[in-house]
């Protein structure tokens, strides 16, 4: 499976930096930027050029926000390939999961399927768990 990270401005360069800072290399995962002045065509031939280079497929794009300039440049070519899927939501605990699916099991399709199953291990609330923690303490 390879990857595309995009996003807005630098986030996407600096969230392949923070995936490498914790698992190390992955040769698989590349990243675009979306600078100012820069349009869907520019984002599209910024994607089909990594597209292009790879003789492998498919493709997971993960874009910072949903129905934003670097996802809809994705989805254009993802209606035009069924080997491109676009997830937006860019975060860290997204991509490290991403990267740790086994995907000689599962198809492109049920990649989404899989990654709303773990949404509740995305996010937490320091003060609700030490809330919960408390009350197991009171039984």
């Amino acid at each position: 499976m390879n990857f595309i990270l995009a996003g807005h401005g630098n986030i996407a360069v600096e969230m392949k930096n923070s995936i490498e800072m914790i698992a190390g290399e992955y040769p698989n995962v590349r990243a675009i930027t979306f600078q100012l002045g820069d349009g869907i065509e520019t984002l599209k031939d910024k994607y089909l050029k990594i597209i292009n280079q790879s003789t492998e497929q498919p493709f997971i794009i993960i874009t910072d926000i949903f129905s934003g300039s670097p996802y809809n440049a994705a989805a254009i070519l993802a209606m035009q390939s069924e080997n491109i899927e676009v997830i937006s939501g860019l975060s860290l605990p997204l991509c490290l999961a991403l990267l740790h699916l086994d995907y000689s099991s599962i198809s492109l399709e049920e990649t989404f399927e899989q990654l709303n199953d773990m949404k509740s291990d995305f996010i937490k609330s320091f003060k609700k768990i030490a809330k919960n923690i408390a009350e197991e303490e009171e039984l």
